[in-house]
């Protein structure tokens, strides 16, 4: 579902499209939402997500590597 005005462009996913983009099960997406665990949007009765502020979360779920490991 794409939305635009002028130059804002904002793609908004269902439930199941988030799932399939975070390779997640949906009842794993509907948890998070109930636990605030993720962002979402609500409107009304529906939940979307902006793809762009899912991207931005599962980047800032990256656990990075300590230093000083060496093979």
């Amino acid at each position: 579902m794409m939305s635009s005005h002028k130059n804002f462009a904002v793609e908004l996913l269902t439930i199941q499209e988030a799932s399939e983009f975070l390779k997640m099960k949906e009842s794993w997406i509907r948890s998070a939402i109930f636990k605030r665990a993720i962002p979402y949007i609500k409107m009304g009765a529906l939940i979307r997500f902006n793809k762009t502020e899912l991207q931005r979360w599962l980047e800032g779920q990256t656990i990075l590597p300590r230093g000083g490991f060496e093979c």
